[in-house]
C-alpha cells in the first residue's frame, strides 16, 4: 500500500512518503512552462522555475496553484503526474494508495472537489483532506489533544493560515491570502522605485532570503543584477536589509493583525492556555532572519519554531497519513 501527503503549495509543492520509505521524496516549485497557442509544455517543476524571466515571447511560466486554488485544471494535473513519476510512482501502482492533501483553513467544498477532481484525475485513491493549521501544529512537534489547544501561524507562498486547533476540531482560525509571494513583489517594486533597477521574481527571492530581516539595525547587504530603469541596460546595484525591511514587515503586521482577531475568538481557558503555551511558527517565511522573534515579541508570547519550518505541514500531513487514529480525528474523506 502506497501511502502519500501531499502539500500542493502556490510556490512549492512538497510529497511525503508515509510507507515503507518514509519522509519527503519530493520538493519542487509548482510552475510549468508552456509555449504558443496550444500552451504545449516545456518544462515542470525545476526545470519550469530556471525558466523565469527568461523565455522568449510566446512561452509562459505558470503557476497552476494560485493562492491555495486551482486555476489551471490541466495543467496542475500534468504537473502533479510528473512529480508522482520522478519519485518513482507509476500510475498502475497508485490502484492501492492513499493519499492524504492538504487545504487551506476553512476550505470550501468547492475547493475539496477540486482537489477530489485533480486526484481522480492522477489516479490517486482513497483521497482525504486535512486543514493546514493541524497539519503545521504536528510538523512543528506541538502535542495535539482534545485538551490541549495549540496555536499556530503557517505563512506560505500565497497563503497564510492562522489558528488555534485541538483535536476536537478548530476552535478559531482563519486563511488568508497573503504570504511570501507579497513580500518578493513589493520586493521588486522598491528596487525599481529607489533604485532604478527592474529585476524579476527569482532575483527579488534571493534577495529576501539571502539578507531579509527584521531585527532592529540589520546589516546585510547583496547586490543584485536587472535592467536599468533609465537605458533600459543591463545593470547592478547594492541593496541594504534596512532598505528592503518594510517589504517584509508590511505583511508580517498584516498577518498579526488577523492573528489578534483570531486571539480574541477564544474562550477564556482556551486562551489562557495558548498564553502559557506559545505560538508554532512555520512556512519558509520562519527562514526570514528575526521573522520568528518579531512575531513572538508582537503577540507577547513565546514561540516554538522547527528547523525546517519550510516543511512542517508536509511532514506533520506526513505523520498524520502513518497514523490512522490520528488521521480519523482531524482528515476527512475526498466528496468523490
Amino acid at each position: 500500500m502506497i501511502k502519500l501527503a501531499i502539500d500542493l503549495g502556490s510556490s512549492v509543492t512538497k510529497i511525503y512518503r508515509a510507507d515503507a520509505s518514509n519522509g519527503i521524496v519530493l520538493a519542487e516549485p509548482s510552475c510549468v512552462a508552456v509555449s504558443g497557442m496550444e500552451r504545449e509544455i516545456k518544462a515542470i517543476g525545476k526545470e519550469a522555475k530556471k525558466l523565469m524571466g527568461k523565455t522568449a515571447e510566446f512561452t509562459e511560466i505558470v503557476f497552476p496553484v494560485y493562492e491555495g486554488e486551482l486555476v489551471d485544471m490541466r495543467l496542475a494535473a500534468a504537473m502533479l503526474k510528473e512529480f508522482l513519476a520522478r519519485i518513482g510512482i507509476k500510475s498502475a501502482r497508485l490502484k492501492r494508495s492513499e493519499t492524504l492533501f492538504s487545504v487551506p483553513c476553512g476550505a470550501s467544498e468547492g475547493l475539496k472537489a477540486d482537489y477530489a477532481a485533480l486526484a481522480e484525475e492522477c489516479g490517486l485513491k482513497k483521497v482525504r483532506f486535512a486543514e493546514v493549521p493541524f497539519l503545521a501544529a504536528l510538523g512543528a512537534d506541538a502535542v495535539l489533544g482534545e485538551a490541549n489547544p495549540v496555536f499556530c501561524i503557517d505563512i506560505g507562498g500565497g497563503v497564510t493560515n492562522v489558528a488555534v486547533v485541538s483535536l476536537d476540531g478548530i476552535i478559531a482560525g482563519l486563511s488568508m491570502n497573503i504570504g511570501g509571494n507579497n513580500m518578493d513583489a513589493n520586493i521588486i517594486d522598491k528596487i525599481e522605485s529607489c533604485k532604478g533597477l527592474r529585476i524579476g521574481a527569482l532575483s527579488a527571492e534571493r534577495v529576501k532570503n539571502e539578507i531579509g530581516s527584521l531585527a532592529v539595525g540589520a546589516r546585510g547587504t547583496t547586490v543584485v543584477e536587472g535592467s536599468l530603469v533609465s537605458s533600459y541596460r543591463p545593470g547592478s546595484v547594492s541593496v541594504q536589509a534596512s532598505e528592503i525591511a518594510a517589504c517584509i514587515r508590511v505583511y508580517i503586521d498584516k498577518i498579526l493583525e488577523y492573528a489578534s482577531l483570531v486571539l480574541q475568538k477564544l474562550p477564556a481557558e482556551v486562551a489562557a492556555t495558548v498564553n502559557q503555551s506559545g505560538v508554532y511558527l512555520s512556512g519558509g517565511a520562519m527562514k526570514i532572519s528575526f521573522v520568528p522573534e518579531y512575531i513572538a515579541k508582537s503577540l507577547n508570547m513565546r514561540f516554538h519554531v522547527c528547523d525546517e519550518s519550510q516543511f512542517a505541514v508536509v511532514s506533520g500531513a506526513g505523520a498524520a497519513a502513518r497514523d490512522g487514529k490520528l488521521l480519523a480525528a482531524i482528515a476527512v474523506e475526498s466528496p468523490l
